[in-house]
């Protein structure tokens, strides 16, 4: 039909990114550095990642970030089922710019951005969310911005999940195939009934918090017993990457 593709594509996405946001258990070497130090770590590999379009600097980090992967332990299948999709997007977004710029301009910029999303799968693989929350805290960034990340985090799969349900009922309900104006005024209707029961889902589960005893106090914050051989060792290869990185 002629709006299978255009929705398959949002189907597939919306999957995508449901697991994408989903927390994961993962016994790994990286639990043993102080949270707040990985943190720092991880945001310096983010900036490396973006700061240049060198493709030598950004081969070298491609390869640490595959190093960093091995020796965290983390699945090879289960990274690439978080960033699977994730460059096509970005290189999707970037098209635009092969007629503006140059198809190498495009690529490399994807690159970056996927280099650095990398980091950031890797960080909350092996780092639960409450701890990366509670380092926010410890460095004193306001409640506000925490708390807005907080609901973020937990209502991003709603959105998505809800996107998904939509679409395959929608599917269910379809016999024929239609014009392409109806296609578009029945794709308005479905946005509009998307944002609408996104919304009740979200006060749905934003009351049933407050039932709960969610009063928007912040949480203690603890943190688990400081190691300190792990910690240097973690430190010793952020900077050994980021000497690397100028010396190239």
């Amino acid at each position: 039909m002629k709006y299978e593709p255009i929705e398959a594509l949002l189907k597939s996405a919306s999957q995508y990114f449901e697991v994408f946001f989903i927390q994961e258990n993962i016994k790994s070497p990286i639990r043993l550095v102080d949270t707040r130090i990985g943190l720092i770590g991880f945001l310096i590999l983010v900036m490396l990642s973006i700061s240049t379009f060198s493709p030598n600097k950004l081969f070298f980090i491609l390869f640490n970030l595959f190093l960093l992967i091995i020796l965290s332990k983390i699945p090879v299948y289960l990274y690439i089922k978080r960033v699977g999709l994730m460059p096509l997007f970005i290189f999707t977004i970037m098209l635009p710019q092969v007629f503006l710029s140059s198809l190498e301009y495009a690529l490399l910029f994807t690159f970056r951005v996927f280099l650095a999303v990398s980091f950031l799968i890797v960080f909350t693989l092996t780092t639960p969310f409450k701890e990366i929350l509670n380092t926010l805290r410890f460095y004193k960034i306001p409640e506000i911005l925490v708390l807005t990340l907080s609901f973020t985090y937990s209502y991003t799969y709603l959105v998505f999940n809800e996107l998904y349900r939509i679409l395959v009922a929608r599917e269910s309900r379809r016999f024929n195939n239609k014009s392409y104006r109806k296609i578009w005024n029945e794709g308005g209707e479905l946005l509009g009934m998307f944002f609408i029961k996104v919304y009740e889902r979200g006060e749905d589960i934003h009351l049933a918090r407050i039932s709960r005893g969610y009063n928007h106090m912040a949480y203690q914050v603890k943190f688990e017993k400081f190691n300190l051989v792990p910690n240097l060792i973690f430190i010793f290869y952020i900077a050994l990457i980021t000497v690397g990185w100028v010396i190239i």
